[in-house]
């Protein structure tokens, strides 16, 4: 009796010892350096918000975290060195709408699924676009633009720093429910396209908040709206596309932390909810805003649902307006 009871007692142990890898792994970590992949130039949005979270986590954990900069061919580098990295928590990346969504859904063969190589682990803040036109456009709000591009003969002009991008998409959006034909100049990069809506080569411009707003502020460029569903605080006298009767435009460029997709559930729910609620410290938020970015916190399980409507969301976009090109431009 007594055999059998000490037999079923280290059966038992042996099961729970099975059953512990998963939340033990979760305890340790982290328990060695961890690096940070960002697939930007350093100064970049996701390079500040790669960053930030790294001295959060380095003050919390007590590890050094060392950021890599891996920029080249619209993120997809460091992504896939990112995806590449042992899913064991101690490789994490930055990424968001330009590197995690769009390219997915307006680039034919790319060499990695991107939605299904990386998993969103915490979003932490998020940036608009601004609608913008020349300074003496007689156009002085959303509705006059309409009107006056739906009366100009031929096709208007938008400009953006390359197909694919968050002002292309943002741009055909717009085309789309304000039902007015556009055509697309692509730039070489964000201030060619500003400068080219300041001299009038353009109808207008929607490009994202850091570089449009020294111009605005210039009185080179006339800010008309911003794509979010609330005023920037970097332009509060600038009313939201939803103030002007677009209600169901809401456009922001977020920014997250990401994982191999592998990496252990326990470690995924620790990150999570150690950045999110380091993030979310009146210190953390001053820092994020003097970054020129809006704090928007999500854990995992939200991020996830998020970054996947937005994976639909902007698929419709790019399929109605027909934004589909060959990775590495050879379509």
């Amino acid at each position: 009796m007594k055999r059998r009871s000490a037999l079923k007692l280290l059966g038992s142990t042996s099961m729970l010892a099975l059953a512990r890898p998963v939340w033990s792994q979760g305890e340790s970590y982290p328990n060695r350096p961890i690096r940070i992949i960002v697939s930007s130039t350093p100064g970049s949005a996701t390079d500040v918000a790669g960053r930030l979270v790294g001295d959060l986590l380095g003050a919390q954990y007590g590890q050094s975290v060392v950021i890599e900069n891996k920029a080249g061919a619209g993120g997809v580098i460091g992504m896939t060195a990112a995806a590449a990295a042992q899913p064991d928590g101690y490789t994490l990346t930055t990424g968001g709408l330009g590197h995690n969504v769009l390219p997915p859904v307006t680039l034919r063969g790319l060499p990695l699924d991107i939605p299904k190589a990386l998993l969103p682990v915490a979003q932490i803040a998020e940036f608009v676009n601004v609608l913008v036109v020349r300074p003496d456009h007689p156009a002085n709000n959303v509705e006059e633009l309409i009107a006056y591009l739906k009366g100009r003969p031929g096709k208007a002009l938008y400009g953006s720093n390359g197909v694919g991008s968050s002002a292309q998409m943002t741009t055909e959006l717009f085309a789309i429910q304000a039902k007015v034909p556009l055509d697309h100049v692509p730039y070489k990069g964000a201030s060619e396209a500003l400068v080219g809506a300041s001299m009038g080569d353009l109808d207008l411009c929607f490009m994202n908040m850091p570089p449009t707003l020294p111009m605005v502020r210039a009185g080179k460029l006339k800010a008309l709206a911003v794509t979010s569903s609330y005023r920037a605080r970097q332009l509060p006298e600038v009313p939201t596309m939803q103030e002007q009767g677009m209600t169901d435009f809401d456009v922001t460029s977020w920014l997250g932390i990401y994982v191999p997709a592998k990496v252990d559930p326990a470690i995924v729910a620790k990150l999570s909810r150690d950045i999110v609620q380091g993030m979310a410290t009146p210190a953390q938020q001053a820092r994020l805003v003097g970054a020129g970015l809006e704090p928007k916190l999500r854990e995992a399980a939200e991020f996830q649902a998020f970054s996947a409507a937005e994976l639909r969301r902007w698929a419709s976009v790019a399929q109605q307006a027909n934004i589909v090109v060959d990775y590495g431009g050879k379509g």
